[in-house]
């Protein structure tokens, strides 16, 4: 065969070829950027569903600041939901939505209030009925309020709902 035999290579074949290849290697890169950044994700048990993101919960207004998880809830004689936290100590969103319909106040408070807006929220959720005759929350779930709540906010304050509740510390 003489190179007349031949049909000559269109350019619109060449370039073709080369966008594939462009769109081809374009989307592994992205997907190995994307895998070797999830860091923690790698290593989270498989019984964890890990979420991975900091999302705004209601009634919060501002985004977690510790990852976010959903594990399987189960309840204590007190309705008190738990476990609070997956086993890699990520928030468990299932917890949170639970103690969240209760309309705690604590959970309100954002990322810097002082330890006496705290207490004062402690007390108001712990001794006030809602208009809606919401009854007010036993001390054992003001607790689990009080400690997810200082979880998702990154709160680090030395403080005992049970007892402020308890010790007449709410007048």
């Amino acid at each position: 065969m003489t190179r007349k035999d031949h049909p000559p290579i269109r350019p619109f074949i060449i370039i073709c070829t080369v966008v594939l290849i462009i769109i081809v290697g374009s989307f592994a890169l992205f997907n190995w950027l994307s895998s070797s950044t999830s860091g923690p994700a790698s290593t989270i048990p498989s019984n964890d569903n890990h979420l991975n993101r900091y999302a705004i919960l209601k009634p919060a207004t501002v985004p977690s600041k510790t990852i976010e998880c959903e594990l399987q809830l189960s309840y204590d004689s007190n309705g008190n939901p738990f476990p609070l936290q997956c086993s890699n100590g990520d928030l468990n969103v299932l917890a949170w939505n639970s103690l969240a319909a209760l309309e705690p106040v604590v959970m309100k408070l954002g990322y810097s209030p002082s330890k006496a807006q705290v207490i004062s929220a402690i007390c108001t959720d712990g001794n006030v009925a809602d208009l809606d005759s919401t009854p007010a929350i036993s001390a054992p779930l003001e607790t689990s309020v009080y400690q997810i709540s200082a979880l998702y906010y990154g709160w680090n304050f030395n403080i005992n709902p049970s007892s402020i509740l308890s010790n007449g510390s709410c007048k």
